[in-house]
Parts: C-alpha cells; sequence; structure tokens
C-alpha cells in the first residue's frame, strides 16, 4: 500500500471536493480515500499492484469542478 497527499490547487466548494472524490471512487485500486476541502488536500491511500500516482493525478486533474 502507498499513501499520497495531493493538493487541490482549484477546490474552492463542496461541489469540488465531491466531484474529486466522486471521480477517485472509480479507480480500481484505492482503498481509503480523504478529502479536505479547508486544507485543499486529498490523502489516497492505494495499492500500488493496481494502480499509479500519476494515473490517480491525472483523474484529480480531470476533475476539476467547472461550476464556477
Amino acid at each position: 500500500m502507498t499513501i499520497s497527499t495531493l493538493t487541490l490547487e482549484g477546490a474552492t466548494c463542496a461541489m469540488c471536493a465531491n466531484s474529486v472524490s466522486n471521480a477517485l471512487h472509480t479507480v480500481e485500486g484505492i482503498r481509503n480515500l480523504d478529502v479536505d476541502l479547508a486544507d485543499k488536500v486529498a490523502t489516497i491511500t492505494y495499492d500500488d499492484d493496481e494502480t499509479t500516482d500519476s494515473f490517480i493525478r491525472d483523474v484529480v486533474n480531470r476533475a476539476n469542478c467547472d461550476s464556477h
């Protein structure tokens, strides 16, 4: 298991956090995740045999909140 903490640069509202969380729930290999809007970080525990840090970062980048 690997733990990765990602900065959520554009996350400004609960909708942003929910968008990132929903996107991460679709990734095979993620075992636990916490999206903290107050600190603008996502902490993800994943099985590095099933996914990679770079793939997770791509998913987070694509999940940007476009509502504002």
